[in-house]
């Protein structure tokens, strides 16, 4: 064991990260009450410095993304395989100490990817995730402009691969739709539907009822009585006469007529 002092206790503030740098290896000292804690110091999430973060009860939160770790075990609350691994610590004379053995066998273990003398050094994001895939990129342009690429940038050949084109299986037309095209939102719309426009006496309805296509024209009991109670006025003498639901899927449109005389249902489309 080799013992190495990394703070003052008395200079710990009570549930403030601190950072500390080990065996080129990024540290988090948390003083809590009369306890200690000392993690490895970079989020598991995206390699931020847990020391820019915050502690929220018995938790270190993450100042970049919110990522959350138990003070005195290191492991997330919120997803136990999240970790942050812990190392022995101490206080003897005033003074937080560690074990630079443990941390530089732990090291040899998990490489730093960290080059503190480069472009944006300690704050590197070194891996990226599968949403941000130039991460890389735009540093390496950013370390080195375009000293590598010449004056005009980046280049390569012409075309799109064929695998980037556009295929007919993104595109997908609903013919049902697509009959009438749709009004702009200053036309003026109407309610009224008249069923047998060239009889004698066609059927006018002043409020068709729509149901979305998942129920396929049909509605249960309960919704069928709620809708005639729902009548107020004059309208109650149409809900209870002459109740209509049109319904549609894939296109097609039932519609459902309810009389003194019996129940009719027209099918279009």
């Amino acid at each position: 064991m080799n013992k190495i002092a990394i703070k003052q206790w008395n200079e710990l503030a009570d549930r403030v990260p601190e950072h500390a740098l080990v065996a080129n290896v990024d540290l988090v000292v948390v003083r809590y009450d009369d306890d200690l804690s000392v993690l490895y110091g970079r989020c598991a999430h995206r390699g931020a410095l847990m020391a820019d973060g915050h502690v929220d009860g018995d938790n270190l939160i993450c100042g970049v993304h919110d990522w959350d770790y138990r003070l005195d075990t290191g492991v997330s609350q919120y997803n136990n395989s999240e970790t942050l691994p812990k190392f022995s610590a101490w206080v003897e004379d005033g003074k937080v100490f560690v074990d630079e053995d443990e941390i530089a066998a732990w090291a040899r273990e998990h490489p730093q990817p960290f080059d503190r003398d480069a472009y944006q050094g300690a704050y590197q994001d070194p891996t990226g995730t599968a949403d941000e895939p130039y991460v890389k990129y735009i540093r390496k342009l950013a370390g080195e402009g375009l000293s590598k690429t010449g004056h005009h940038g980046p280049s390569s050949a012409m075309g799109v691969p064929r695998d980037q084109l556009p295929k007919w299986d993104d595109l997908q037309f609903v013919v049902g739709q697509l009959h009438k095209l749709p009004l702009l939102d200053e036309e003026d719309v109407g309610t009224d539907i008249v069923i047998g426009p060239r009889a004698k006496q066609p059927l006018r309805l002043d409020i068709p009822l729509f149901v979305s296509d998942m129920s396929f024209g049909a509605l249960s009991r309960s919704e069928d009585c709620a809708v005639e109670r729902r009548g107020t006025g004059r309208h109650r003498h149409l809900f209870r006469r002459r109740r209509h639901v049109a319904g549609g899927a894939g296109g097609q449109f039932a519609l459902f007529l309810r009389t003194r005389l019996g129940a009719f249902r027209l099918f279009l489309g």
